[in-house]
C-alpha cells in the first residue's frame, strides 16, 4: 500500500509544482517574453509539455490518491476523515478545473485558432481556473497533511 501514497505524493508534486510555475512564473513572464519575441517559441516547444505533465499529473494524483483510501481505509491513522475528505473534494475540484477549462482553453491558445475578444476571454479564464487552483491547493494540502497528524486542531 505504501506504493500509492509514495506515487500520490511524488505525482502531487509535480502537479503542484507546476501550477506554482505557471502562475508565478510563467504569468509574470509572459509579457516581456511576447515583448522580446521570445513567447511563440515558449508556446509552441516547452508550454505544450508542460501542459501535458500538468494534466496528466492531475489525472494521475486523483486516481493514485483514490487507490490509496479505498485501499487504507481502517488501516492507515486518518483514513477516513472529514479533513482527507475536504483534501479529496478540493484535488478533485482542481482536477476538474485543469482537465476542463484550463486544458481546452490552452489547446486553442496555443494553437492559434482564437482571435481577440475570443481569445482575450480563453485566456482570462485558463488564467482564472489556474489561479482558483493555485488558492484551493492552500487548503486542500492541509487537509491532507492534518488527516495524519492529529486533525487541524491538533495541539491547540
Amino acid at each position: 500500500m505504501w506504493i500509492w501514497e509514495f506515487l500520490h505524493v511524488l505525482i502531487g508534486i509535480l502537479w503542484i509544482g507546476l501550477l506554482y510555475f505557471f502562475n508565478l512564473v510563467q504569468v509574470q513572464s509572459m509579457p516581456k517574453m511576447t515583448e522580446e519575441g521570445a513567447a511563440k517559441p515558449y508556446t509552441q516547444i516547452i508550454l505544450p509539455r508542460a501542459l501535458f505533465f500538468f494534466r496528466h499529473a492531475a489525472l494521475w494524483t486523483v486516481i493514485t490518491g483514490l487507490v490509496y483510501y479505498v485501499m487504507g481505509r481502517g488501516v492507515v491513522e486518518g483514513i477516513p476523515s472529514g479533513e482527507i475528505m475536504i483534501g479529496m473534494l478540493l484535488g478533485i475540484i482542481m482536477a476538474g478545473n485543469v482537465w476542463f477549462i484550463i486544458w481546452p482553453n490552452q489547446k486553442k491558445i496555443i494553437a492559434g485558432e482564437l482571435e481577440g475578444d475570443a481569445l482575450a476571454k480563453a485566456k482570462r479564464n485558463a488564467f482564472l481556473a489556474s489561479r482558483t487552483n493555485a488558492w484551493l491547493s492552500i487548503p486542500m494540502l492541509i487537509g491532507m497533511i492534518a488527516a495524519n497528524h492529529g486533525g487541524i486542531m491538533a495541539g491547540f
